[in-house]
This record gives structure tokens, sequence and C-alpha cells, in this order.
């Protein structure tokens, strides 16, 4: 009899607690919303955006938010507002036991710093591009050149395409990443590196194969850099296959 009461009494427990979740939902839905909450992972980059800007930037375009039915509350609509804030990726919106709206998203990290004509902006492994922050600054690569189209911010062209692959590839390899510290686009496409130490550039070439060029160029800066001298050489070419082309700084 003990067990079969105890039994009842869990059960009923469970109804009561089902019902009171059931009740305090139907509350919630026919309340109004209370407040919009955002909640930005950061990770390991510097802020470049805060709650506040996505807070201004959804109620300005949804004035009526905070006077809206949780029920009645459009969350598709508030993540793509919110989604315009050029800093953010992964948005989602959704409505909270309390009653508010919670926007969720992860600000995007910066893998270069583009210099593109008379515009300055941060580019990321998404290809996205937007804009630099009073916030915080990224030290990330520098990255410029000799463009002959317009910056287009919807879709990189080509030019940008071929430094978006060269900065993806030295943010996935740190240790190749560790000798560059600017990158500059020719009118050809060709990349021009200027390393962090000694006084010569590095040409790449193309965004194929840099895998095998960074390998070879590795190679040479740990054995055949220490031979030569690090002032030695005003160019080094690693943009033909399986080669290390050097140019002496006292060549013509």
């Amino acid at each position: 009899m003990k067990r079969r009461t105890k039994i009842v009494i869990i059960v009923i427990g469970a109804l009561l607690l089902a019902i009171l979740v059931l009740v305090a939902n139907i509350m919630r839905s026919n309340s109004v919303v209370q407040e919009l909450e955002v909640d930005i992972r950061y990770g390991r980059t510097p802020v470049l955006v805060d709650s506040q800007v996505v807070r201004d930037t959804v109620l300005r375009a949804m004035p009526q938010l905070r006077q809206t039915m949780v029920k009645s509350v459009d969350c598709r609509r508030v993540a793509s507002v919110a989604s315009h804030v050029p800093y953010l990726t992964d948005v989602t919106a959704s409505t909270t036991v309390s009653g508010r709206v919670l926007v969720k998203a992860k600000q995007r990290r910066p893998i270069a710093r583009i210099f593109y004509g008379t515009r300055e902006m941060y580019l990321d492994e998404e290809k996205a591009l937007f804009p630099i922050s009073s916030l915080g600054e990224c030290n990330v690569l520098i990255m410029n050149g000799e463009f002959i189209e317009p910056l287009r911010l919807d879709s990189l062209n080509w030019q940008m395409t071929e430094l978006w692959k060269l900065a993806c590839f030295l943010d996935d390899e740190e240790d190749y990443g560790t000798l560059v510290d600017q990158a500059y686009i020719e009118r050809d496409g060709d990349i021009i590196l200027v390393p962090k130490l000694g006084d010569f550039v590095i040409e790449l070439g193309s965004a194929d194969d840099l895998a095998e060029k960074f390998e070879n160029l590795w190679t040479f800066f740990r054995k055949g850099m220490p031979r030569a001298g690090w002032d030695t050489y005003s160019r080094i070419s690693v943009k033909f296959k399986g080669q290390v082309v050097c140019k002496k700084k006292n060549d013509k």
C-alpha cells in the first residue's frame, strides 16, 4: 500500500507540475514582451560590437516589439533584422519563459584587414567584409593592392578571393602566419608578401599550391638564409613550382 501511495503521489505531483508549466506558458504567451535581450559570443576576438548596437538596430526596425504579445513575436524577423549588424553571424531569436525576446549571435572573427583604395575593412573566413570598429582592434594580416574592380560587399571579386584564400591558409597554418606581416596583390593577380623580419619581399604568385610554396619558403629560411645572410636578397620568389628564386640586392 505504501508503495502504491508513493506512486500515486508522484503521478499527481507530475500532473500538477505539468499543469503549472502549461498555465505559465499560457500566461507568458498572452503577456507583453518585457525586454529585448542580446547575447553575443565573442570568443577570443576583441569586442567590435556591443549588445546595445544590436538592440537599437532591432527596435529601430521593429519599434512596436516591446508592445507586442509574446505569442505574436516574429522571431524570424527579429533574427533577420539583427543579422544586418555586419559584425554578427549565426544569429537566432527566441522568446524566454520570463517574457523576453532573446537574440543570440556570434561576433565575426577577422582574419585580415583590407585597405581597398580609401576604404578599410575586416575580412573573415566566411568571405564577409565588415567595418573597422571604434570599440576594439584586431591584430591580423594587413592586405592591400592594385585593385582593378570596385569593392563589393555581397561577393568578393577575383583579386579579393585570392587574398581571402591566402588569409585563410595563414590563419590555419599559424607557423607560416608568423612569417608574414603584409600581403599586396598586383593587377595581374600576383601576390607579394612583406615578411615580419628581413629587408626583402616574397613573390608568392597566385594563391594556388600555398602549402607547397610555404613549405619551400620555410625550408629556404631554415637552411639557405643562414648561409647567405638575411640582408643578401631583395626578392625571394616561390611562384614557380618546386623552385625558390632569389634576387640579390646589388643585382639590377
